[in-house]
């Protein structure tokens, strides 16, 4: 047998707690999770996209089923320009790009700029497989500290200072793990600071569209668009499977990333794009999205009431005002890593917090995030009463 050799990046992303949670769930379908970030999947529109495609393949005919530009589908651009202009982002198409998901624009955006050691900079706590993507491209990843409103602006002009930083990841809008949202002065300062630094922020978006309750910020990126890259994707609001994101940056880091893009895939799916700028300009889409929004908003509702109803005293949470996750802070002491095989035992699960923070970080084991948007809306009040059982138990 031949001597196979792994490289640095392969080693850098091996499976963790994530995947062996997930793997488990694969395993016992009866077990209430909280722990899968995932879109409900009642709420997957079968008939819209079957429709869709009928409209897309009378359209346009077999010209989407052959390869396409690397930028992306015109039609699908323009539907683009206009979704991010309600998100106070008004950019030339020079500046657009569609990628294979929100997951493939951040890999293509790391391709074209990170190298080996390299220094990244993230929130704290952050969303795990960015980080994996990050070292994965040999890069160091440095958490800076963060409040209820994000990246804490001092912390952040000192890291900035103390560090040749390549970019910031931030998640702006309904964080991925904690929920929360920056406000609009937050975002100025940042955004100051980004400017006044020289650096370059990477804002990944793609949750903003479940908003719930409140009134939508304005995209980090419109305050700083020249030092910024812009994430975003339907997978939360049409479909993961579609995997259709779009991203907006300068046109001289739009030039190296559609470069490496037609090394990597060539182009996203025509036939994807040409589904998804149809959902995008249609009123069937709209009124989807509505329904998706008044689902999810019912279920955190739900969520919320249970976990004031059950768990013990000292479990403390904000609500967040959209998104797909709620952040728990349990009593200091508390081990939800130690807890999370108990509860798996009575049927719930949950990820726990120390998972969404890197390496160099200060133990945070009495964390938990929990996922409602998968949880079939009958099974929240039952599994959150299987969690506050076993928080009792271990309180």
């Amino acid at each position: 047998m031949a001597l196979v050799k792994t490289s640095r990046g392969a080693a850098a992303v091996t499976s963790g707690p994530i995947d062996d949670i997930f793997a488990t769930l694969a395993r016992r379908p009866e077990v209430v999770s909280f722990a899968v970030g995932a879109p409900d999947p009642t709420l997957l529109p079968g008939d819209l996209v079957s429709a869709l495609s009928h409209d897309v393949l009378a359209k346009y005919g077999s010209a989407v089923l052959q390869y396409g530009m690397t930028k992306g589908f015109a039609p699908l651009l323009e539907q683009a320009r206009n979704l991010l202009s309600n998100r106070h982002i008004q950019c030339s198409p020079d500046r657009l790009h569609i990628s294979t998901g929100g997951s493939g624009a951040l890999h293509n955006v790391c391709s074209a700029l990170l190298d080996p050691q390299d220094v990244v900079l993230v929130e704290t706590p952050t969303y795990g497989p960015a980080v994996k993507v990050f070292r994965s491209h040999g890069a160091t990843v440095i958490a800076v500290p963060s409040d209820d409103f994000g990246i804490v602006p001092e912390a952040l002009d000192e890291a900035l200072a103390r560090y040749d930083a390549t970019f910031v990841y931030l998640l702006p809008t309904f964080q991925n793990p904690t929920g929360r949202t920056m406000s609009i002065d937050r975002r100025t300062q940042i955004a100051d600071i980004v400017v006044r630094r020289g650096a370059l922020l990477v804002e990944d978006d793609v949750y903003t569209d479940l908003r719930y309750r409140g009134v939508s910020p304005p995209a980090l990126y419109s305050f700083a668009p020249d030092n910024s890259i812009y994430i975003t994707s339907l997978s939360k609001t049409l479909a993961p499977a579609i995997r259709v994101g779009i991203t907006a940056m300068r046109p001289d880091l739009l030039k190296n990333v559609l470069a490496l893009k037609q090394g990597i895939d060539m182009q996203t799916s025509t036939y994807c794009q040409a589904i998804a700028a149809e959902f995008l300009g249609s009123a069937a889409g709209a009124t989807h999205l509505t329904h998706v929004i008044d689902t999810y908003s019912a279920k955190l509702d739900t969520l919320v009431d249970a976990l004031g109803r059950r768990l013990p005293p000292g479990f403390q949470w904000i609500v967040p005002e959209g998104g797909m996750f709620l952040w728990i802070e349990c009593p200091p002491g508390f081990d939800a890593d130690a807890l999370l095989d108990t509860a798996l035992r009575h049927g719930v699960a949950f990820l726990p917090g120390s998972v969404f923070y890197s390496d160099n970080e200060t133990d945070h084991r009495n964390t938990m995030r929990l996922s409602f948007a998968n949880v079939p809306h009958d099974d929240i009040d039952r599994g959150i009463e299987l969690l506050a059982a076993v928080c009792a138990e271990a309180a």
